[in-house]
């Protein structure tokens, strides 16, 4: 007999959650980046995610899950996701055929990397006096 209900995954998930995960961790940084207000930002999120891969699932809501997990606040490093630039977008990958060793280029769409958790200033922000008055003056 087997166990009812879903079976157990053991946290493996399918390869395009992993591209959905870059996808919106580089359009969400390249609207803020812009100067886009956070859910702004979102919004442009799911749109890009949408043209660029129609058929993957993505809302709102899955787009501010994966920022909560991949980005939260109170950390100093984070996932950062760019576009590598034209002289470095393919690197050659060797191909074993028949005991022959060959070269074939492959084509580099993002690159991860980890470093420092942007900070973004708020689009609506007061700018604050330098010094602060005291009120007994």
């Amino acid at each position: 007999m087997h166990k009812v209900g879903r079976p157990k995954k053991n946290g493996l998930q399918p390869i395009w959650v992993l591209e959905r995960l870059a996808l919106v961790l580089f359009a969400y940084e390249r609207a803020r980046g812009a100067g886009e207000k956070h859910s702004v930002a979102i919004t442009e999120t799911v749109r890009y995610v949408r043209v660029t891969a129609p058929l993957m699932r993505i809302s709102e809501t899955e787009v501010k899950r994966i920022l909560a997990y991949w980005r939260p606040r109170g950390v100093t490093k984070c996932l950062l996701i760019n576009k590598p630039g034209p002289e470095v977008n393919t690197i050659p990958v060797p191909v074993e055929k028949n005991g022959v060793v060959s070269f074939i280029n492959c084509r580099v769409l993002y690159t991860a990397t980890q470093g420092p958790r942007p900070i973004h200033r708020r689009a609506n922000a007061v700018s604050k006096p330098t010094k602060k008055r005291d009120p007994f003056d």
